[in-house]
């Protein structure tokens, strides 16, 4: 019986002893398992550093590789500061409708003037003959009441046509005008009535002004810059449809793809010398926090993360004037967000923890 109730008493101990090692070797693997992921959590936070004040985050080759980031050299840029402003088509059926007038009134006053020169003509012969007797003085004086009515309507005409060209030139302006009236200018009437060129009101805000011959202007139906085609100056508008806007001038665009009824946008240079600074695509900056960054890169593993300040916004990009910001340094153009994604990622939390 004794014996029994030793057997038993080892029994127990020998229990209890297993689920004590039991136990304790499993706190120390949760111990351990715990340490290691406090591990990773600190290899993947000491992937973002600190340097000259800025983030910057370490990424191994394999993944620069993966990610497929671009980064290339910036180039220097320099070009004369634009203002944007609107031009639209102008309609030509008034001057083709003037034009048509202006014509029959020139073959009403050939047809006059063809009419006094053949009765001068009359009117010699006359006189000759009635110098030799052939003629009575009055029929003499008929012709020349004749040539007289005829100079008469010959003179009506002209103060006819003169009246027209002061209404012309009064309504549309003396280089304008002058496509109306003068026939040299033929052609360049005929490239706007078959569509070849069209004439644009080009209209500024108020208190501005444009110098033509120092300012070149640009104009697209869209509002890219690098689609935008040059226009040349002819006048300035003789009125202003909008009285919202400024001053206006007419310009000559020479496409046959512009309608009656189009919007342009238009760039006018500024005057004055040009502005000079470091071209910063669109693909290479992010955005954080309602501010644009760029990523730079440090000795091919290293990416740095700066903010986008003292620059001003142009066509597909932005002028960078601080080229201080970004020195020697590789541009990342394509790949920033996936940068932003790796720097932030230590601070989500896993799904395993608590």
């Amino acid at each position: 019986m004794l014996k029994l109730l030793i057997k038993s008493f080892l029994i127990l101990i020998v229990i209890s002893l297993t689920i004590f090692l039991f136990v304790q070797t499993s706190g120390v693997d949760d111990i351990v398992s715990e340490t290691m992921g406090k591990d990773n959590d600190d290899d993947e936070a000491s992937k973002v550093i600190i340097v000259d004040g800025y983030k910057a985050i370490q990424l191994d080759e394999e993944v620069i590789a993966a990610s497929g980031l671009v980064f290339e050299e910036v180039r220097s840029l320099s070009f004369k500061a634009e203002t944007l402003a609107y031009a639209e088509v102008i309609d030509i059926a008034p001057l083709v409708s003037l034009k048509s007038e202006y014509q029959i009134l020139l073959a009403e006053r050939k047809i006059l003037q063809n009419d006094l020169h053949n009765q001068n003509k009359i009117i010699e012969r006359a006189i000759a003959l009635h110098k030799v007797k052939s003629l009575s003085t009055r029929d003499l004086e008929k012709n020349r009441a004749d040539r007289d009515l005829k100079s008469f309507h010959l003179s009506a005409m002209n103060t006819q046509v003169n009246a027209f060209e002061y209404k012309v030139k009064s309504k549309w302006g003396g280089t304008l005008s002058r496509l109306i009236i003068e026939n040299a200018k033929q052609v360049e009437f005929d490239a706007l009535a078959s569509h070849k060129t069209s004439l644009l009101l080009l209209s500024l805000s108020k208190n501005e002004t444009l110098d033509h011959q120092q300012q070149s202007v640009f104009v697209s139906n869209i509002n890219q810059r690098d689609k935008a085609i040059s226009i040349s100056y002819l006048q300035q508008a003789q009125h202003v449809n909008n009285p919202l806007y400024g001053e206006s001038y007419i310009y000559v665009l020479e496409s046959n793809k512009i309608r009656l009824g189009m919007k342009l946008f238009a760039w006018i240079e500024e005057s004055g010398v040009n502005i000079e600074g470091l071209f910063v695509p669109e693909s290479a900056v992010i955005w954080y926090a309602n501010q644009p960054w760029i990523y730079l890169v440090q000795d091919d593993e290293l990416f740095i993360r700066k903010p986008l300040s003292d620059v001003r916004k142009i066509n597909d990009g932005w002028l960078l004037k601080d080229d201080s910001l970004i020195g020697g340094d590789l541009l990342v153009t394509k790949g920033g967000q996936t940068l932003l994604s790796e720097e932030f990622k230590w601070a989500i939390p896993d799904e395993d923890d608590d």
